[in-house]
């Protein structure tokens, strides 16, 4: 039987390890896949049919190479910087790609995502100054916590919560170097269980794929790019559904996003729901869950809109309620310890492959590998994603990962940061 794609040339662009799911679907449903970047050892060229020694920045040098290999399709998948870069060669070529220029923005720029949100009547948090130094006046004004970030940086960088004028001072100044812009936001502190939201759009008809609540060991802060643990249904799936999920829709469709992909975070604190920040592109995370309860996987959608223009053929056969799971799904992510050091040994990764409710396990890294983190970007070593029946049975799964997998150096040391325990679900 003839694959959905058997004879068309997808080029993406990005060779990240994350990038190898686009590379595998797109080969899987039939397409010969290119894959530029500026490094020639990339993840994902290893595993591409053509690896492609271009910046994949560089709009000119990439729209040259595609009509001279006559390529069929152009996507990217998992880095903030390369979505424009991925738009304008679509749009010089007649290609499809989802992301509008508008998207790109809100997902980049922290301001352009609160401004518009307000003017849609989605709810964000109160700002207190966006800016590159903070005047006296506002000082005092400030009510304690609040969050600091740059204006427009990705990955958690330079973000965090101050408690007092003198933490706030010193993550201000940190936030500002993380910004192209040298500007900074101030805005109230969300509590409340963080959480993400996934949406696909088809022909201007949205579906809310999934809500995950996001959970951290007891020692970690919620600015952070990656969680301990992301469980759905999240707990607040039914107050979202009724009270902002339409004005989310409106917002979006109001602003002629038709087709594709986007994500939004944010916090729910009882029946208040509030966001912080979005993004029109694959996360890295849910895909392989989500499609065990929509039926099709997102990075197979991204693959299809490349070539057709559609993320899916028949957005109706995904009840408009699909989010409401009837299981459980649980991404787990086993992070490193800041500092440097080299991975001498990883134990129980067979075990937590071969556990019933396994559906993939993403490894980011192999013995022998030598690290070094700071405190703004965490560094996984392992995702492990299940799916389960209920709350009895994610709080047994963890337990069983965190009896049995662990990372040593050559000391026989664990490498891996406090665990999330089932105790604190």
């Amino acid at each position: 039987m003839k694959k959905e794609f058997e004879g068309k040339k997808l080029l993406v662009l990005g060779a990240n390890k994350l990038e190898c799911d686009i590379v595998t679907h797109a080969q899987e449903m039939g397409a010969y896949v290119c894959v530029a970047d500026y490094q020639t050892d990339s993840p994902a060229k290893l595993i591409a049919d053509e690896a492609v020694l271009i910046d994949a920045t560089e709009v000119d040098s990439l729209v040259e190479y595609c009509k001279n290999n006559h390529i069929d399709g152009v996507t990217t998948g998992f880095v903030d910087v390369l979505m424009m870069p991925c738009y304008e060669v679509c749009k010089r070529l007649g290609l499809p790609y989802y992301a509008t220029p508008k998207m790109i923005s809100m997902a980049t720029n922290k301001v352009d995502f609160k401004e518009t949100c307000q003017a849609y009547g989605v709810p964000v948090p109160q700002t207190y100054l966006i800016g590159s130094t903070i005047p006296e006046d506002t000082v005092d004004k400030i009510q304690y916590p609040v969050f600091v970030k740059p204006m427009d940086a990705s990955g958690s960088r330079g973000a965090g919560v101050c408690n007092n004028r003198e933490e706030l001072e010193v993550q201000f100044a940190d936030a500002v170097s993380y910004s192209d812009t040298d500007n900074a936001i101030i805005e109230d502190f969300l509590t409340g269980r963080e959480f993400l939201a996934n949406y696909i759009a088809v022909d201007g008809e949205y579906r809310l794929i999934s809500l995950f609540d996001r959970y951290m060991s007891k020692d970690r802060g919620s600015a952070v790019n990656f969680s301990n643990m992301s469980l759905a249904p999240s707990k607040a799936v039914e107050n979202y559904l009724t009270s902002v999920n339409d004005k989310v829709v409106n917002m979006f469709k109001s602003l002629g996003f038709n087709d594709g992909i986007l994500f939004l975070q944010g916090h729910s604190n009882g029946d208040k729901i509030t966001f912080y920040e979005m993004g029109c592109r694959l996360g890295g995370s849910y895909y392989n869950l989500e499609e065990k309860f929509i039926g099709d996987n997102p990075v197979d959608m991204v693959v299809r809109y490349a070539f057709t223009g559609k993320m899916v053929y028949e957005i109706d056969k995904i009840k408009t309620d699909v989010a409401k799971y009837d299981r459980y799904a649980i991404a787990c992510n086993y992070l490193l310890k800041k500092g440097e050091d080299t991975i001498s040994k990883i134990v129980g990764l067979d075990k937590v492959k071969s556990m019933p409710s396994c559906v993939k396990v993403l490894q980011y890294l192999d013995e022998g590998h030598h690290y070094s983190i700071d405190r703004t970007v965490d560094k996984p070593v392992l995702t492990s994603y299940m799916v389960v029946k209920d709350l009895d049975e994610v709080k047994s799964n963890l337990s069983y990962i965190n009896e049995n997998f662990d990372v040593f150096n050559k000391s026989n040391e664990s490498l891996l940061m406090n665990r999330l325990q089932p105790k604190d679900l």
